[in-house]
């Protein structure tokens, strides 16, 4: 059951192009060593907001199993869809950065929303 959910989401379009955000974040760069170095910056920030998040989202469920599942399901979806959709290094890194920005607001959005927590809502 669980195999069939996720070929049935890995099948689902995405909504994220390999060239989505954070543009703003790199538009400086010239280069494409610079904008990769910038790109991976953004993709660490990101991986960081998303380690809090979790965190904080894993300390208020009730099912801390469930959600862990669900969080290893969706790194696979991530990396899949990514390395799918780009074509150059820096293009996997932005659609990484995308996906796990919109997982932070996925997490708050489900599982800190009304709740007492110190994290903010996420910008995206």
């Amino acid at each position: 059951m669980v195999r069939h959910v996720l070929v049935t989401l890995l099948l689902l379009p995405s909504g994220v192009t390999a060239q989505e955000a954070p543009s703003r974040a790199c538009a400086d760069a010239k280069t494409t060593v610079d904008m990769e170095r910038c790109a991976s910056r953004v993709l660490a920030e990101a991986k960081s907001n998303l380690s809090k998040y979790l965190h904080e989202a894993r300390r208020v469920t009730t099912n801390r199993a469930l959600l862990d599942s669900a969080q290893a399901a969706w790194e696979r979806y991530r990396d899949l869809t990514c390395r799918a959709a780009g074509r150059q290094h820096v293009d996997i890194l932005n659609c990484l950065s995308a996906l796990t920005r919109r997982r932070v607001r996925e997490l708050y959005d489900h599982y800190l929303t009304g709740t007492k927590t110190g994290l903010p809502p996420p910008n995206e």
